[in-house]
C-alpha cells in the first residue's frame, strides 16, 4: 500500500494539537502554537513490513509515532542487519538525521500497522527558531539513545491470539493470559464483530494500556490481529498432530515480530515432539509448553516485563556453587523463567530448565560428577588429554534424548567457535549434544565438529553470557559467576591421576607447580575475562561465590563450592533488600 498525505482541516488541527500536548517532546507550548504546529504536519499510513526510510537516504522530515511500532537496523560491514532500537507510540524518529544534517544511520520499517505524522525540514527549522524547548528535549533524547551501550526493547502492547489447530480454546485461553499480564488495568480482548467496522486502531490503543486481539477461522481477520500486534501467539493443541496446523497467513517483513507456538495439553513433553510442530509451523520462533498454571505466569511475566532471567558461569567443580544459589534464590521466593550458561554453567542450567527440583539437582550432579569421574578417561593427547566419551554418557544418562525445545523453561548455551571466532548460541537441537559442545575445554576435552565449525566451551569467547539473556529477556537478570576469582591451584592434593604419573608428587620432592589441565583450563576462560566484566554490571543482581581453594577439577569439593554458593546468593540478596528499602527511604 502506498502511504497517503493529506493536510487536515481546521476542527481537525485543534484535535491534534489536543493530541500533541500529552506527547512529552511538546510539553510547555501553548495551545495556539501548537495549533500552527498540527497545521504543518501530514498524516502517514505505514503497513506491517513497509519502509520508511533507509540506511543512506537524505534526512528530509523527522516523524511521531501515533500509534504502531517500529524497528531500527543498521547494515554492518559484513552485510549482516543489526537491530539497533525500536519506536513505540509518542516518540520521535528520524530526528537525529536532520540534527546532525547528516544522512540516515539506519533502515526503519514498521513492525505492525502505524500511523504517523510527518514534519518536513522546513517546518522542523521554524519550529526551532520559534520554540527551542521542544527541540532541545528532542536533542537530549537523541543523544542519549546514541550514547546508550544497551536498548532494552519496548514492552509489547498489542497481543494476537490465533487458533494454530481446530478446536482450541481462544478466548478462554486468552482470559487466563490477560490475567498473567497482570497490571493494574486488564487488558481489553478484541474479537470480530459484525457491527465494528473501524478501521483506526490507534484510538483503541490510546483507550485501552493493553490488547488482545482473538482469533478464528477467518484468514482475513487473522491476518489483521497479526498485522496490529507486537507479538502473536499461535494456540495449538498439542494432543493433536502436527500436520494439523492450520497455515495463518502474516504479512510480508513481519520478521521481527516475536511469534511463540503456546502448546497446550502436554502433561508430560515427549522428547522430540517439540521439534516437529515447530518444523510443521515454520512462522514460529520458539515454542511455548502450557502444562501448568506455573507455565501460563511464567508466560505473562515474560510479555510483560517482569521475567527473571538466570545466567550461570563456567568453572569447572566450582560450578557446583550454582545449585547452592539456585536453592537460595528459590527460597527467597524467586521464580525463574529462562536460563542460560556456558561450560559447567549451561550443564546446570539445564537441568534448571528441565524443571528438576534442588533435591534432585543435587543428586544427578553429585552422582554425575563425584561419583562418576567425568574427565578422567585419559587418552592419548593428539587433539585432548581426556577421550570425553565418559561426559557424552553421563549427559546423555541424564538428560536423555530431550531437544531444547523441549523444556519447560527456555534455554540456552553457548559454545565458542574456533573456525570463525564467534559465540555461538544453541536454542534448538538435541540437548546432550550441545552441552557436549558447551563444554569444550580446549586441549582437555575434544571439541564438537558442527556444520564445518570447530565448537569448544563457550568460556573461550563469553564465560557469563549475560549480554544473551538481556537480549531475550525484559525484566531481571541474575548471574552467578562461579569463575571470577579463579587461581591456578599448585597442590597435587585431591587428584585422581593416571597410574605412571603417581610418582611426580616424589619426583617434584614437595615442589607446588601447576599441572597441564589446570593451566589449560585457565588458558581456556582468560581470553573471556574482559568480556565477562564488562556485561557482568548488567546484571539486576550478580552473585560471586568466594572459591579460591577450588581447583576447576576437584569435583570432591562439591558440597563446600555449593555451600559457598548458597551463602553467597543469601548475601547478594540480603544487600540487594537492603539497597532497594533505602531507595524507597529516600523516595
Amino acid at each position: 500500500m502506498t502511504p497517503f498525505w493529506r493536510k487536515r482541516e481546521d476542527p481537525e488541527h485543534r484535535r491534534l494539537a489536543e493530541r500533541l500536548a500529552t506527547l512529552p517532546l511538546f510539553t510547555g507550548i501553548g495551545r495556539e502554537a501548537l495549533q500552527a504546529l498540527a497545521a504543518t504536519l501530514h498524516w502517514q499510513q505505514l503497513p506491517a513490513g513497509e519502509l520508511l526510510f533507509d540506511q543512506g537516504d537524505n534526512a528530509d522530515a523527522l516523524y511521531l509515532l501515533i500509534y504502531g511500532r517500529l524497528i531500527a537496523l543498521h547494515e554492518m560491514p559484513n552485510g549482516d542487519w543489526r537491530h539497533v532500537g525500536s519506536v513505540v507510540s509518542g516518540h520521535a524518529v528520524g530526528e537525529t538525521a536532520l540534527l546532525t544534517d547528516r544522512p540516515r544511520n539506519a533502515r526503519v520499517v514498521a513492525l505492525r500497522d502505524s500511523e504517523l505524522l510527518r514534519l518536513d525540514r522546513a517546518d522542523f527549522e521554524a519550529l526551532l527558531a520559534q520554540h527551542p524547548q521542544p527541540m532541545l528535549r528532542l536533542a537530549r533524547a537523541a543523544l542519549r539513545r546514541y550514547s546508550e551501550d544497551q536498548q532494552q526493547p519496548p514492552l509489547p502492547r498489542c497481543f494476537a491470539v490465533l487458533p494454530a489447530t481446530p478446536g482450541v480454546d481462544v478466548a478462554g485461553f486468552a482470559r487466563d493470559f490477560a490475567a498473567a499480564l497482570g497490571g493494574e488495568t486488564p487488558p481489553e480482548l478484541i474479537a470480530p464483530s459484525p457491527t465494528d467496522t473501524s478501521a483506526a486502531p490507534g484510538g483503541r490503543e490510546e483507550r485501552s494500556a493493553r490488547l488482545i486481539y482473538l482469533g478464528n477461522d477467518d484468514a482475513s481477520w487473522n491476518e489483521r490481529c497479526a498485522r496490529q500486534s507486537d507479538v502473536v501467539l499461535f494456540l495449538a493443541d498439542a494432543t493433536q498432530e502436527p500436520d494439523r496446523c492450520q497455515r495463518l497467513p502474516l504479512p510480508q517483513g513481519h520478521s521481527q515480530i516475536e511469534r511463540l507456538l503456546v502448546l497446550k495439553g502436554h502433561d508430560a513433553i515427549r522428547h522430540g515432539s517439540t521439534r516437529q510442530w515447530l518444523d510443521a509451523f515454520p512462522a514460529a520462533s520458539q515454542a511455548v509448553h502450557l502444562r501448568d498454571d506455573a507455565a501460563m505466569a511464567r508466560l505473562g511475566r515474560r510479555l510483560s516485563g517482569r521475567a527473571t532471567g538466570l545466567v550461570l558461569s563456567g568453572g569447572g567443580a566450582r560450578g557446583f556453587a550454582h545449585l547452592g544459589a539456585l536453592r537460595a534464590l528459590r527460597e527467597a521466593g524467586h521464580a525463574i523463567d529462562y536460563v542460560g550458561g556456558s561450560s559447567i554453567g549451561a550443564i546446570m542450567g539445564a537441568g534448571v530448565s528441565c524443571g528438576w527440583d534442588d533435591d534432585w539437582l543435587r543428586e544427578v550432579n553429585y552422582r554425575n560428577f563425584v561419583i562418576s569421574k567425568p574427565v578422567s578417561d585419559w587418552t592419548l593427547p593428539l587433539v585432548s588429554l581426556y577421550g570425553g566419551r565418559r561426559v557424552v554418557r553421563l549427559l546423555r544418562e541424564a538428560f536423555g534424548e530431550r531437544d531444547i525445545e523441549d523444556l519447560p523453561i527456555p534455554f540456552f548455551c553457548c559454545s565458542s567457535s574456533l573456525t570463525s571466532g564467534r559465540l555461538i548460541v544453541h536454542e534448538r537441537g538435541r540437548l546432550w549434544q550441545w552441552l557436549r559442545a558447551a563444554s569444550a575445554i580446549p586441549g582437555v576435552l575434544p571439541p564438537v565438529l558442527s556444520g564445518g565449525e570447530v565448537l569448544v566451551d563457550g568460556g573461550v569467547i563469553d564465560n557469563l553470557p549475560v549480554r544473551e539473556m538481556r537480549e531475550r529477556v525484559s525484566g531481571r537478570v541474575f548471574a552467578v559467576d562461579a569463575g571470577g576469582d579463579n587461581t591456578l591451584q599448585t597442590s597435587l592434593e585431591e587428584f585422581e591421576l593416571p597410574p605412571w604419573w603417581q610418582l611426580l608428587p616424589r619426583l617434584w620432592r614437595g615442589r607446588q607447580r601447576p599441572r597441564i589441565t589446570q593451566i589449560l583450563l585457565r588458558a581456556g576462560m582468560v581470553n573471556s575475562d574482559a568480556t565477562t566484566r564488562r556485561w557482568s554490571r548488567h546484571a539486576d543482581l550478580l552473585i560471586r561465590p568466594s572459591l579460591p581453594d577450588i581447583d576447576l577439577l576437584n569435583w570432591k569439593a562439591f558440597d563446600r563450592a555449593y555451600d559457598a554458593g548458597y551463602r553467597a546468593a543469601a548475601e547478594a540478596l540480603e544487600k540487594s533488600d537492603e539497597a532497594d528499602k533505602a531507595l524507597i527511604g529516600h523516595g
